[in-house]
């Protein structure tokens, strides 16, 4: 009996060590698919937002032909001369890309003045916890703000990156 305990004993050790290299082969396999999938998402997240800034550029393009088209058959149903028509479509040109400008300029200021406003919101909300003011003793809970659609960069309010 004693020759059988001992195999039986060699054996179950050589199947734990068995079992202990097939259950490190198995999270290993569970890294490496944990890893592979996340590399997946990053890159199909990174192509949508490819794609849609690509669609965002298009749509913009497509209302801008629209309304190039829609001008063009107000300026011929108007029956001008070919030269006050070329007057009248340069001025327009003109004041649309003012305007656009404007607006590119105005957003870029609005992105500027609400990241100073989060800026000094992190900066009072530091200055409470510095001096032991819990934020819960304030009496209210301060309002960050964002431009919609929009993220605010990360560096100081004097130097907010417009997105691209």
């Amino acid at each position: 009996m004693r020759p059988e305990l001992k195999n039986l004993q060699w054996e179950h050790e050589v199947l734990e060590q068995r079992f202990t290299k097939v259950q490190q082969e198995r999270d290993e396999l569970y890294r490496k698919f944990t890893a592979a999938i996340q590399e997946v998402q990053q890159k199909t997240g990174f192509k949508n937002l490819v794609l849609e800034r690509k669609l965002q550029a298009l749509s913009a393009a497509v209302e801008k032909k629209e309304v190039h088209c829609t001008f063009n058959e107000v300026l011929a149903a108007s029956n001008l001369d070919p030269a006050s028509l070329t007057l009248v479509s340069r001025k327009l040109e003109d004041v649309l890309e003012s305007k656009n400008s404007t607006i590119k300029d105005l957003q870029y200021e609005l992105a500027r003045v609400c990241k100073a406003h989060n800026d000094l919101l992190r900066t009072y909300e530091a200055k409470l916890l510095a001096f032991g003011i819990p934020l819960d003793n304030v009496g209210f809970k301060p309002l960050e703000t964002a431009v919609v659609g929009q993220t605010l960069g990360q560096g100081p309010a004097g130097l907010v990156g417009t997105p691209t």
